[in-house]
Formats: C-alpha cells, structure tokens, sequence
C-alpha cells in the first residue's frame, strides 16, 4: 500500500500477529497451493476482521479534529 498512514501501520502489525496464531492452527510446513478453502478462508477472514477491528479501536481513541 502506497501512503499508508502511521494507524494503518500499526493495525498491519497487529493483523500480522493473528495471521500468525492462524498458521500455527494451519501449520507452517503447508505451501500456499496445498491450503484448503477452508485455511485460505480462515486467513481472508482474520484480515478483514482485524484490520477492521484494529482500524475502528484506533479510531475510537482519537478525538474529530472539527
């Protein structure tokens, strides 16, 4: 991502870290190609839903600059 913002950043991070509690459910010897729907699901799924969470608890700290 081009222009990412120090927030984005931080909640990238913080995405990282459950991907990786996701590959140690998967298992880490798997290659990519011999993921089940099923993993490659599970991944997409903590992606959106962290990055969302991350980005709206980042957020809620902030006050409106209006």
């Amino acid at each position: 991502m081009q222009g990412t913002t120090d927030e984005e950043r931080l909640a990238i991070a913080i995405v990282m870290k459950r991907l990786g509690e996701t590959m140690d459910l998967i298992g880490w010897d798997k290659r990519l190609r011999d993921l089940t729907e099923t993993d490659v699901t599970a991944l997409i799924e903590e992606v959106l839903e962290g990055y969302g969470a991350e980005m709206s608890r980042i957020a809620a700290g902030r006050e409106v600059p209006f």
